[in-house]
């Protein structure tokens, strides 16, 4: 019965091992940078502004299209219209015939009209109930220019959207290279600290023994006790460190708190420098925020030529087709139609299409003035990147140097101590230079990773 219950015991833990293990999150920083491209609400926001300028294309495209409109009504009038109108009232009568002095002599032979009143009447004119199914196509010809250059301006912005998307997945990259490393780099330090104290607490056993046969003092064995406690304090503090630095990481590729990780990927020295002209010269080209500011600048320009022709006539033609009841003044339903030619122009706006010219032009003026000072921006941003990871690499170099250096040192010191011919001091002095270094190279690897980050994004590499 105990046996069934160890194997059941043991298949339970094996099980969820295994269900860990396949949880686990294994990753590199190419994999990191594509997490966090994928899950970014940044770049959603970014694609929907996109999306919104490319309606705003399709919106002025439809300007220079026919605008068609229906409409279908009906009216019913309180009364009527009506004309009223008079008509003369006669009578017919025998008109008596006289002869040259006046006598009556007769009547005439037929009868005649003779007026005798006025009479008045009304004639209505349309019905009370009145329907129109219409209508109308519009077409504008001729606004120099205004149409065309609102549909590039409608183009240069879905531009500045793209590059505004371009500039927020080089944020986000660099924001994921960042985390990656630094999450990396802090549980590399943990694992260095870690081996650090395991050959501290030998060396601990080692200063016990020589006390324990009389070789050492219990001053040193005190003091080697004390590198090992004050070593786990610092072990506890870089362990919190790692477990953030996951969480911020995590945060920064859109998982949950709780995945758990597995780095594939470990810190390499750069062997490569950067040639600090040549990138300024990409950046000037390929810097997302420059380029904005140039189709800003377009769209500034575009704007002062619109506000010119703003008091010039526009030519436009139209008709209207209408099927309507009553049609005239017969009440029965009929068609009807009329076409229209006109111009428009503007004869006096309160000088405000003057001063529209007059700000359009400003305008154009601080856009170019803004792409200069963001050129020299550009060169110093990139220019100290450049250095930063020319410098980097450097240190990473040093370092490596550094740590052979107190790896021999270390090797010689325990040699020494067990010979007698160092002090308890000297070698935990040489064993912390030692544990500095690792983690100052440590240091200097994800430093230099991050640089070149850094530098790509203010290149303007994607």
């Amino acid at each position: 019965m105990r046996r069934l219950a160890s194997c059941l015991v043991l298949s339970l833990m094996l099980t969820g091992t295994a269900a860990l293990a396949a949880d686990t999150l294994h990753l590199d920083v190419d994999r990191a940078v594509e997490l966090a491209l994928a899950n970014s609400r940044q770049l959603a926001q970014a694609q929907a502004r996109l999306d919104e300028a490319v309606a705003g294309k399709g919106t002025a495209l439809g300007a220079f299209l026919p605008q068609i409109t229906a409409n279908a009504t009906y009216t019913r009038l309180g009364r009527a219209n009506e004309l009223t109108m008079l008509s003369a009232r006669d009578s017919i009568i025998m008109v008596p015939v006289l002869d040259p002095e006046g006598n009556p002599i007769g009547r005439t032979a037929l009868p005649v009209r003779v007026p005798v009143g006025v009479d008045t009447f009304s004639l209505t004119l349309g019905s009370v109930n009145n329907y129109a199914l219409s209508g109308t196509i519009q077409q504008t010809l001729f606004t120099w220019g205004k149409l065309v250059n609102a549909y590039r301006i409608a183009g240069i912005n879905v531009e500045l959207q793209k590059q505004a998307a371009a500039q927020a997945r080089a944020q986000v990259r660099v924001d994921a290279v960042q985390s990656f490393y630094q999450a990396l780099l802090a549980r590399r330090t943990a694992e260095t600290m870690r081996e650090a104290l395991r050959q501290l607490e030998g060396h601990v056993r080692r200063v016990q023994s020589l006390y324990d046969n009389g070789l050492a003092t219990r001053l040193d064995v005190m003091k080697a006790t004390l590198g090992q406690q004050q070593l786990e304090a610092q072990l506890a503090q870089v362990e919190g460190g790692a477990e953030l630095a996951q969480a911020v990481l995590l945060n920064t590729l859109g998982l949950d708190p709780q995945t758990p990780l597995a780095f594939t990927e470990e810190l390499t020295p750069e062997t490569s420098s950067v040639d600090v002209d040549q990138v300024i010269t990409l950046a000037l080209a390929r810097r997302p925020e420059l380029i904005q500011l140039r189709e800003a600048a377009r769209i500034a320009d575009l704007s002062a030529r619109i506000a010119l022709t703003a008091n010039l006539p526009t030519a436009f033609v139209q008709a209207t087709g209408s099927y309507k009841n009553p049609l005239g003044f017969t009440s029965e339903w009929g068609a009807d139609w009329n076409a229209t030619a006109g111009l428009t122009m503007p004869v006096f706006t309160g000088l405000a299409n003057y001063n529209r010219l007059k700000a359009a032009q400003a305008r154009l003026r601080q856009a170019r003035i803004a792409v200069t000072l963001v050129e020299d921006a550009v060169r110093l941003e990139v220019r100290a990147q450049a250095l930063a990871l020319n410098q980097e690499a450097k240190n990473a170099a040093l370092q490596e140097k550094n740590v052979e250096l107190a790896e021999a040192a270390l090797a010689l010191a325990r040699s020494r101590y067990e010979d007698g011919l160092l002090t308890n001091l000297e070698y935990l002095d040489t064993q912390l230079a030692l544990t500095q270094s690792r983690i100052a190279y440590l240091n200097a690897l994800a430093n230099c990773r991050i640089a070149r980050a850094r530098l790509q994004k203010a290149v303007g590499e994607n």
